[in-house]
């Protein structure tokens, strides 16, 4: 057995431990992120909510409601629980409303991505890459990657796939747009705009950022251990901002494991940071420079 197998076989052991459990956590974090999205909208609506809070509320709940359908879209809700399946595909379609993203389109579209990380010729993500350049590229790139989803199924699936499997991705396509539609035939234009366009820009731009761009940075290096990076802060702030970003800021650790639930990360990064330095694995720390490479062997 050469020396990478027993480091595999040593981060698989540990990440064992977590994969297959129910996320419970994230079942509650979903119907609070759901209620709280379709709450602050009605309540905009109906004149008891100002749009000047409802429009933040919205981009934040836009982003909160991402981690729901990632966490589905990879099984990583109902885990090994066979008779919990509907309650993973049942969040995974209510987030996938909210972000107007089908979970039956983006379920191939993110895979593919896995499977292809900062391949250029191969991953449907590495456009993302363009986000430095500028705060328009960025909207663009978010925009860009919202219509991928239609466009790699249409292309790579749609053929393929059962004639079930493609009216749910209709069925979930109308069921996106006829309240949406029907709010602005009411003659809430505003609010149309503010919560489906403008919101709605904010918290998929600021995802697609901290989720996409910032840990696959410089989307150059391929395979599976330096592909993604972990991204560390000062203690004080570590556990605060962690929280805030989703454990995203440890998103190598949902490369190398995806069905491992979000919450777990950093302890299953804790368990296997000997395994992922001996593998090159790039970890970074935020300073007051920027990011900075990061050795916690060194540092400890």
């Amino acid at each position: 057995m050469t020396q990478t197998d027993v480091l595999d076989r040593k981060a698989l052991a540990s990440a064992s431990r977590y994969m297959g459990e129910v996320a419970w956590l994230t079942m509650i974090l979903g119907l609070v992120f759901g209620a709280g999205y379709v709450a602050t909208v009605a309540m905009a609506l109906t004149g008891t909510l100002s749009l000047f809070v409802a429009v933040p509320l919205v981009a934040l709940l836009t982003y909160l409601n991402y981690t729901i359908l990632h966490e589905s879209v990879h099984g990583s809700i109902s885990g090994n629980r066979r008779s919990l399946r509907w309650v993973n595909k049942a969040m995974g379609y209510v987030a996938a409303w909210i972000l107007m993203i089908p979970l039956t389109a983006h379920r191939h579209e993110h895979t593919a991505h896995h499977r292809h990380t900062n391949d250029g010729a191969a991953d449907p993500d590495f456009h993302i890459g363009r986000m430095r350049n500028s705060l328009p590229a960025a909207v663009w790139a978010t925009i860009r990657t919202a219509l991928a989803q239609f466009s790699f199924y249409s292309k790579n699936r749609w053929q393929n796939a059962t004639t079930k499997q493609n009216l749910v991705l209709c069925l979930e396509v109308g069921a996106a747009l006829a309240p949406r539609l029907a709010i602005l035939a009411a003659g809430y234009w505003v609010e149309f705009l503010a919560f489906f366009v403008f919101a709605w820009l904010i918290g998929a731009t600021v995802l697609m950022y901290l989720f996409a761009y910032i840990v696959h940075r410089p989307h150059e290096k391929l395979g599976r251990y330096e592909d993604t990076s972990t991204i560390l802060l000062p203690r004080p702030l570590h556990t605060l901002v962690t929280w805030l970003w989703l454990f995203q800021n440890y998103h190598s650790i949902h490369h190398l494991f995806p069905r491992v639930p979000f919450y777990r990360y950093a302890a299953l990064y804790e368990e296997i940071q000997d395994v992922m330095e001996a593998k090159s694995a790039p970890v970074y720390r935020i300073t007051p420079r920027g990011l900075e490479p990061f050795s916690p062997t060194l540092a400890s």
